[in-house]
């Protein structure tokens, strides 16, 4: 994980718990299925860009502007995310789905994905998930075009994928 990324979790995590690391207490750990569904919902926000941009190639100099569209997400929601280039969703779009096999992965082989401070809000999870997962994310498999059919169906639950 770089740096950036690291402090960005940290700082939060501090922000949604109102407390600094020093007073988090003991860690809880994440499960592949906690962070499936803490990312889930984004499925509706890529799915509507998926015939325009999913066939687009993935050119890695839209990442560090993918990094700044998931940072101004935590703090204004979807809104913020209204006027991106395509290049920039392509580059969020394979992200958000390679994190899916990867947390699927982890959760079928039984491995956590990291962890939180014990107390730490579920309501918070979905911006951990996007800031571990997500941001500055070194992607974990080769890119391939992506279609209507390799993205999880409208109405398909998280725990589709583990079967």
């Amino acid at each position: 994980m770089k740096k950036e990324t690291q402090n960005l979790l940290l700082a939060y995590m501090a922000a949604c718990l109102n407390k600094m690391p020093e007073d988090w207490g003991g860690p809880k750990p994440v499960t592949g299925n906690e962070m499936l569904e803490a990312l889930w919902p984004l499925n509706d926000v890529f799915r509507p860009h998926m015939r325009d941009v999913g066939a687009l190639p993935y050119e890695a100099q839209y990442e560090q502007a993918a990094d700044a569209a998931i940072e101004k997400f935590l703090g204004e929601g979807i809104d913020a995310w209204r006027e991106l280039p395509a290049g920039v969703w392509r580059v969020l779009m394979e992200r958000h789905t390679q994190s899916l096999v990867a947390a699927t992965v982890n959760e079928l082989a039984g491995n956590p994905m990291m962890s939180v401070p014990v107390e730490f809000p579920s309501a918070h999870l979905q911006g951990v998930a996007m800031i571990y997962m997500l941001h500055g994310m070194k992607l974990p498999y080769p890119v391939k075009p992506l279609s209507d059919t390799s993205f999880p169906p409208a109405g398909a639950k998280p725990g589709s994928l583990l079967h």
